[in-house]
């Protein structure tokens, strides 16, 4: 995991993230190793006033950001576009359509590498709806070792039909798809159940699924869902007078179809004069700046509003003398007031948190260059801060690297760490640093 945030105001931006990466080994939430040297800001080039920052997942289709950045680099050279917007727009193109940076082995590899994790878990499925069968009734018969699997498959199916279709995506990638991949599909199916008893019907849903799985916005039924990346697309367009920032999750390329979605597109404007972003972990500056960390608010809301609507109810209920009828009037009377005092409470949170908010907000919009990015700085170090302190693994950490981007100086680094000796490296053909990690 990670920290970042993104501060703009009309003079300037400020890029501030950790460098903190987790190298995560099978199936569970604890990092198996972290890594404080991972670089997810990325200038473009001098000739734009426009930066890359990532999170999450720090490769695409295996392919490190940094050499990604660096291909686009050269792609554009000094080709500028009037506004942000626009070169978001630019990149996504490039990443959907340019040959050379992903050729067809290496979608099939991605697409095949998945649909054996998808089939595995499946399968893990399986026998575990077998186990808990077996405990249930105290054995299985030789029907259930067809239901079993036809069963789980086909709720799977149904549940990622009804799924809606990421927004680059149609049916007819869906359909591309399964004919481009059908004979690598049923090897791998082979590979993976063996001798267990597919049907027809259980095999044509698999072939879908491991499609259906790229094409839909599957959310939580994804068991890959955590693997995508972040990518913020930051700074000024040739014609933007004020900055703005574009923000994708970006998952994968099959048959030169990306499938992304836009999470964030902001912009300073004369009605808009600030704006404070953070990505990845950001309860921290959520405290920092509303006052209140928002799961505590949730769970807050969550447990007066059951204490409201169980707890008169129970009294009506305790009530021996009312009749039936008298219970349901009472109980109708004060389920409206409980919703109005759900909804009044709601509110109220709502101001105290924009209390607090407001008067960081208004100091932000007169914020200098230099107190913009110490503010970056200060907001991922705090969550730093709060993760060392406790006993949650240190996802959040290492140095801060701070970058500042305006209309008169471009893009400039205040704080940038260096995996080479800068006194050994004194040639200015020394790139700019690409290192990255993995991160998952």
């Amino acid at each position: 995991m990670t920290a970042e945030i993104v501060l703009m105001n009309r003079e300037s931006i400020a890029i501030a993230a950790d460098s903190a990466v987790s190298l995560m080994g099978g199936q569970t939430e604890s990092p198996q190793k972290i890594f404080t040297s991972a670089n997810k800001i990325f200038d473009l080039s001098p000739a734009h006033s426009i930066c890359f920052m990532i999170f999450n997942y720090a490769s695409f289709m295996g392919i490190p950001w940094g050499i990604i950045f660096t291909q686009y680099r050269k792609k554009i050279k000094n080709s500028t576009f009037a506004t942000t917007e626009e070169y978001a727009k630019n990149f996504i193109d490039f990443l959907a359509n340019e040959e050379d940076l992903v050729p067809p082995e290496g979608e099939e590899n991605y697409f095949m590498t998945n649909s054996y994790h998808y089939f595995l878990s499946i399968k893990q499925s399986i026998m575990q709806n077998a186990s808990d069968l077996v405990k249930t009734s105290g054995g299985i018969t030789e029907k259930d070792v067809m239901n079993v699997p036809a069963s789980t498959i086909q709720g799977l199916y149904d549940n990622l039909i009804a799924a809606p279709y990421a927004t680059s995506m149609t049916e007819e990638d869906f359909t591309r798809l399964q004919i481009t991949y059908d004979e690598k599909l049923t090897q791998a199916i082979t590979d993976v159940f063996e001798a267990l008893p597919l049907s027809e019907t259980s095999v044509t849903q698999l072939k879908a699924i491991a499609a259906l799985y790229f094409v839909k916005s599957a959310g939580t039924l994804d068991s890959l869902s955590q693997d995508f990346s972040g990518v913020v697309i930051a700074g000024f367009g040739e014609k933007d007078i004020f900055p703005s920032l574009v923000a994708y999750w970006i998952e994968g390329r099959l048959n030169k179809k990306l499938k992304y979605t836009e999470k964030k597109n902001t912009k300073i404007s004369f009605k808009n004069g600030a704006e404070i972003v953070p990505f990845a972990q950001h309860e921290m500056v959520d405290i920092f700046l509303s006052g209140m960390d928002s799961a505590f608010e949730e769970a807050l809301l969550h447990s007066i509003a059951a204490t409201l609507y169980t707890y008169p109810e129970a009294m009506i209920e305790s009530i021996e003398e009312l009749s039936d009828e008298m219970k349901a009037k009472y109980k109708s009377t004060f389920q409206v007031n409980t919703d109005e005092i759900v909804k009044n409470l709601t509110e109220e949170l709502n101001n105290y948190r924009m209390s607090n908010f407001i008067p960081i907000i208004n100091v932000v919009v007169a914020l200098p260059k230099s107190e913009l990015a110490a503010m970056a700085e200060s907001l991922v170090n705090l969550t730093s801060l709060k993760r060392r302190v406790s006993m949650q693994a240190e996802t959040v950490g290492g140095p801060v690297d701070v970058a500042v981007i305006s209309k008169t100086d471009g893009f400039v680094w205040i704080k940038r760490k260096q995996y080479y000796p800068a006194d050994l490296n004194p040639s200015p053909q020394v790139p700019p640093q690409e290192e990255t990690c993995h991160e998952g």
